[in-house]
């Protein structure tokens, strides 16, 4: 109890010389009585107005023991606050470190829900981008999606703006190749905002600018349109906020695979640096033979080559289908079932007719692709 009183009154000096110079004007007024007034009176109006001063005395003490009360309560709550603030302090330095912790966490699961075919680059710089408020001195946990024309570059606003032109830009039922170029650019700055790196295996078709593999394939463009929609939906529900809708079934279209074939034709200058990968022999040839058999037809308005017709249309439906022609045994074995088709077909036809030089032209093509394998 006494060890107690004295560190408050070490704590608070000044309270403690409220109260002591009190007692002293306390002391000072009977003292001052005491020699006034002389030997013990048997005066009744000495000891009443003896009495009025110690009411007056009594007073004044317990005015100022309120005040130093009040006084020492304050410091008190000051002190309260301090230890509160630290308090509070504390708890948001590790409320920001788990839910760093908790962020990086997740940026593995989405890797790995990718098959490890993605890699985030700077967890650091990319939780900041999403959680640019947050610091060891404040931590939110939900952001807010603002326009287009509000967002800062590379944070979540961003990130969402990117994904609704591109939804944009994939509502469409025809396309031209220019527009399918301006589609893998725009596709090409995404990883940027959502900050990762393609690290899964190589597939013909896949785009590249300097010797880096984007994983942008032109045969399958859906599985990367796919892959930012899991990523960017990762990153809105993780901050609170709803995910988009699948547009993935939008890529899938062959108008728009057709575009991407004929934009990056191997006969063409490189787009702006970027090329797709092409190390199956006689591809962007057999790609033409897709489209001229698509348009292959005879007087009647009549597929001529239709077993060849949906045999390409599967092969360039799928980056996994355009692969499997590394292995030339298959290749060479669907070009002799074209041919075998063509001579069917060269057999119903009359001479010199539509349909004959149909065929002739047919066999011309298939011969310079079957001559390039040889070769």
């Amino acid at each position: 109890m006494r060890k107690t009183i004295w560190q408050n009154v070490r704590e608070y000096p000044w309270i403690s010389v409220v109260i002591g110079g009190g007692l002293l004007i306390i002391f000072a007024i009977f003292t001052t009585y005491a020699l006034s007034l002389g030997p013990r009176s048997h005066d009744h109006t000495a000891w009443s107005s003896f009495g009025s001063m110690l009411a007056g005395v009594f007073t004044l003490f317990g005015t100022l023991a309120t005040l130093a009360t009040l006084l020492f309560l304050n410091a008190q709550f000051k002190e309260q606050q301090k230890v509160t603030a630290k308090q509070i302090q504390a708890v948001t330095f590790e409320q920001y470190v788990n839910h760093r912790k908790l962020f990086f966490e997740r940026l593995k699961e989405i890797e790995e829900s990718l098959d490890g075919k993605i890699k985030f680059k700077n967890h650091d710089n990319l939780y900041h981008n999403i959680f640019p408020q947050n610091s060891p001195h404040q931590c939110l946990f939900t952001v807010e999606i603002v326009s287009g024309e509000l967002a800062k570059v590379d944070d979540l606003s961003d990130m969402h703006s990117s994904y609704i032109l591109l939804k944009g830009m994939l509502e469409k039922s025809q396309w031209l190749p220019i527009e399918a170029d301006n589609l893998v650019r725009h596709l090409i700055m995404m990883p940027n905002a959502l900050s990762f790196l393609h690290v899964g295996d190589e597939y013909d078709g896949d785009m590249e600018l300097e010797g880096y593999n984007f994983g942008i394939n032109i045969y399958s463009i859906n599985e990367y349109v796919i892959r930012v929609t899991t990523i960017l939906n990762a990153f809105l529900t993780f901050t609170g906020n709803s995910p988009v809708p699948s547009i993935d079934h939008h890529a899938e279209s062959s108008e728009l695979r057709k575009a991407l074939m004929q934009n990056f034709d191997g006969r063409y200058a490189a787009k702006h640096g970027l090329v797709p990968i092409k190390k199956i022999k006689m591809i962007d040839e057999l790609a033409r033979l897709h489209f001229w058999i698509d348009q292959a037809k005879d007087v009647a308005g009549q597929r001529m080559f239709l077993e060849a017709w949906q045999k390409l249309n599967i092969l360039f439906s799928s980056k996994l289908k355009v692969n499997e022609l590394k292995d030339s045994r298959i290749y060479k074995e669907m070009i002799q079932a074209f041919f075998n088709e063509l001579h069917v077909v060269k057999g119903k036809a009359v001479p010199n007719s539509h349909e004959f030089k149909m065929v002739d032209e047919y066999f011309t093509k298939l011969r310079a692709i079957e001559n390039g394998l040889n070769n």
